[in-house]
């Protein structure tokens, strides 16, 4: 059933409507107004699924109503029902999804409840058991009951990417917006923030994903975005806690594991032109993490795991002298002269063809020293 607030300053309009929607018998009508002050101040509390507005009323009209109501409930289905055709366009950029006009008659108002069903989020009977995840390093991808999502757009697909890296904080209406639509008109900018949120929510809703994005009005209009005991990736590395841990025994497996989470680059495959800085921090992180596991297995003797995450930190900061320089100490220490000369010789190539310049004196005398041990 679909719950269903009136609001009209006609009453005989008011109560031909709502006897319509009751006999398609696919309506609960919660409560009819004709005042739309007072409707303002009882819909938020009544919850409803749905709201039919007329347009031309005393005080406030109806499009006034529906952007208020929306500000403060994203997911609520706005039909707007007139006399007067020239508000279409306004309508639909407060994210009507009908637009019905006077005098109504049964058919239309069947065929009006059919569309909404279809966009109403489909209430499952039974819960199907899925692992539902959220993986943001690399590739982003999430996973609900139905498997991996496929976005309805690119920009409801970045717009969850924004709230997951700043989630728990309050997002302004207009940081978010502008973040997304950099280039936008405002009031294009504002049909678009709504219709992308409301498509985001309808899409989290249908894969039964935990994810709780609040609206709070508060003069300006705010959103929060709260994920609710579901696996991410971005999170789980964040809440560890551990760029600056002294790692041992007692911890090493816990390091590794956090290691495996970052797979690649936040959002690496997404170009997302906001996440540059955060991306930035947490390879800084994850390269520090690495070269203490690096140092913790060089200090157990396990040569093979130190080089191993020694690797990974030369990919990111291939002109990192003092990663280097560990590299060819472990080199000296395993006596494998080849890989000691041919790690330095390509790491001195890299180094001119990028920056034209040369090892620095100490990795060069370094070099020179474990040579001539072996």
């Amino acid at each position: 059933m679909l719950n269903v607030v009136i609001v009209d300053d006609e009453l005989p309009v008011l109560n031909l409507l709502k006897m319509f929607l009751q006999k398609t018998g696919q309506v609960n009508v919660l409560e009819i107004f004709t005042d739309p002050i007072e409707a303002y101040e009882n819909i938020i509390n009544l919850k409803p699924d749905v709201v039919f507005l007329d347009i031309e009323m005393p005080e406030m009209n109806g499009l006034e109503l529906a952007n208020n109501l929306i500000e403060q409930n994203d997911e609520l289905m706005i039909v707007f029902v007139t006399g007067y055709n020239q508000y279409a366009v306004e309508a639909f950029q407060v994210n009507a999804l009908d637009y019905i006009l006077k005098p109504v008659n049964q058919n239309r108002i069947e065929k009006c409840v059919s569309k909404l069903n279809k966009f109403r989020i489909p209430r499952s009977e039974e819960k199907i058991t899925v692992e539902k995840r959220i993986l943001c390093f690399g590739e982003f991808e999430v996973y609900g009951n139905n498997g991996l999502i496929k976005w309805p757009t690119r920009k409801v697909e970045e717009m969850l990417a924004y709230f997951i890296v700043h989630r728990e904080r309050n997002i302004g209406r207009w940081e978010l917006g502008e973040i997304l639509w950099p280039e936008g008109d405002p009031e294009k900018i504002k049909t678009n923030l709504h219709t992308t949120l409301f498509r985001l929510r309808k899409t989290l809703k249908e894969n039964d994903l935990p994810i709780n994005i609040c609206s709070k009005r508060g003069g300006k209009g705010t959103y929060r975005c709260e994920l609710q005991e579901l696996h991410c990736d971005l999170m789980e590395f964040e809440n560890a806690k551990l760029e600056n841990i002294i790692i041992n025994k007692g911890n090493i497996n816990q390091c590794e594991r956090i290691l495996s989470l970052y797979k690649e680059d936040l959002f690496l495959k997404k170009n997302y032109e906001w996440c540059g800085a955060k991306a930035e921090y947490l390879q800084r992180n994850y390269i520090n993490i690495l070269k203490s596991t690096a140092l913790f297995y060089l200090e157990k003797g396990l040569y093979k795991n130190a080089i191993d995450r020694l690797m990974i930190v030369k990919e990111k900061s291939p002109f990192d002298e003092k990663v280097h320089q560990t590299i060819l100490r472990i080199y000296g220490m395993l006596k494998n002269r080849a890989l000691l000369i041919q790690c330095h010789e390509e790491f001195k190539v890299k180094l001119f063809e990028e920056m034209r310049i040369e090892p620095q004196e100490e990795t060069n005398k370094l070099f020179t020293e474990l040579i001539n041990k072996l």
